[in-house]
């Protein structure tokens, strides 16, 4: 079909969007990635409103977040370098027998009324040791189905698929909470593993080159930092990520605090207020589906500064009603700009490192979030989360501006 397209010229933007769907191994994880998404959304709402009902203590969801995020900042360079010396299938089969086993011990303890909160943040720390593993592991693995020429379609079609399942997952929770309980949700996360567990067994892709003369993991984790010191670009899109996660933080992570406290309204605005996020961040995906032809280069850059900006207003807007309206470019520049890097960093990483570079791309994304949120916090009760969300504003737009001027200089 290719071959024609390249007669009559250059493909419909339909075409391109989708262009990693004509590959059946990819288009066959796709579906058991949905399944995958659509369960961790709903078992995210379930363990944090357990853990409050048991609890009821913010600093025990502290917890359970640092439990959740905080492997893959410790973990994320280790796992990245065994993404690179294992075959990424088979890992990657390991990490969802892992979900499995995890989310059904949780749905047991929970249907059989013997959870605790201690076994519910010991269950959340070991799937977020799986999830160091996974995540980089399926990222490098995507590379492995498309190839180089449909990397960014698949990119994109997943973040859109991420996004997508964010806006339905946590309703479908909350129902089933209402009407079930916890443990069900724990239930349908361990069943949402098991597709993507199947079609892992039965996808065949071509072999890897074997991995030789190393030494040891952790030579395999220095390289790996040395290649992101020698590659300019790839260190400052690294930047971008890292930096704008830690600074959204504020908003994201303290939604409910700002809502309540500084713009007067309840659990209704601040779901509002997300899925308004989340529908800005579907909307980014489907523009860089339909603009697949266009050069990523710059989009980092553009989306942190937007990103920022909207975070500078939001500290600035005491309304309800114009909040929400800048949450639709808040969660249109932060994914605009976290699958532009993605698809960058994955363009300049060689295969046999770009497991490590996934890793470091996911420490960015998800570790930085229990720093930010530990200082978010400090900063806010000393000088009000206004005044926080604005300087985390300020910090994207300054690091937006200082990549905008490297790159800028190095051409």
């Amino acid at each position: 079909m290719s071959d024609i397209w390249t007669r009559l010229g250059s493909p419909p933007w339909w075409w391109r969007a989708g262009s990693a769907l004509r590959h059946r191994n990819y288009r066959r994880f796709f579906i058991g990635q949905a399944c995958l998404l659509f369960g961790y959304w709903v078992h995210s709402i379930a363990l944090g409103w357990l853990v409050w009902r048991l609890g009821e203590s913010p600093l025990l969801l502290g917890v359970l977040a640092f439990c959740d995020q905080g492997p893959t900042l410790l973990l994320g360079p280790f796992a990245g370098a065994v993404t690179d010396r294992v075959e990424r299938r088979r890992l990657l089969i390991v990490t969802q027998s892992g979900l499995f086993v995890v989310a059904g011990g949780l749905a047991l303890l929970t249907l059989a009324d013997a959870m605790t909160v201690e076994l519910a943040i010991g269950a959340t720390l070991a799937l977020g040791i799986i999830a160091a593993f996974d995540g980089p592991a399926r990222q490098a693995f995507v590379a492995e189905l498309v190839g180089y020429d449909d990397l960014r379609s698949a990119v994109t079609l997943n973040s859109t698929l991420f996004n997508a399942a964010r806006l339905i997952g946590p309703a479908v929770g909350g129902l089933l909470i209402a009407v079930a309980g916890e443990g069900y949700c724990f239930l349908l996360k361990a069943c949402a593993s098991l597709p993507m567990a199947g079609i892992l067994l039965t996808l065949t892709v071509p072999p890897r080159a074997p991995v030789s003369g190393r030494a040891g993991v952790l030579d395999d984790v220095v390289a790996g930092m040395r290649f992101v010191a020698r590659t300019p670009a790839a260190a400052q899109y690294l930047a971008i990520v890292g930096a704008c996660s830690f600074a959204s933080v504020p908003y994201f992570s303290f939604l409910p605090m700002l809502v309540q406290d500084v713009l007067g309204g309840g659990p209704d605005s601040a779901g509002m207020l997300m899925s308004v996020t989340g529908i800005g961040a579907l909307l980014a995906a489907v523009v860089l589906l339909v603009r697949s032809d266009m050069p990523l280069t710059w989009v980092p850059i553009g989306a942190a500064a937007l990103q920022g900006l909207g975070l500078v207003l939001v500290g600035l807007s005491g309304a309800l009603w114009l909040t929400a309206l800048l949450a639709l470019p808040i969660g249109f520049g932060a994914l605009s700009q976290q699958l532009a890097c993605n698809a960058l960093l994955q363009q300049l990483a060689p295969d046999e490192m770009r497991g490590r570079i996934m890793a470091f791309y996911t420490m960015m994304l998800v570790g930085t979030v229990p720093v930010g949120a530990m200082a978010a916090g400090l900063a806010a009760r000393l000088f009000g989360l206004p005044v926080t969300t604005v300087a985390g504003g300020l910090f994207c737009l300054a690091v937006a501006g200082a990549v905008g001027v490297s790159i800028e200089r190095r051409q």
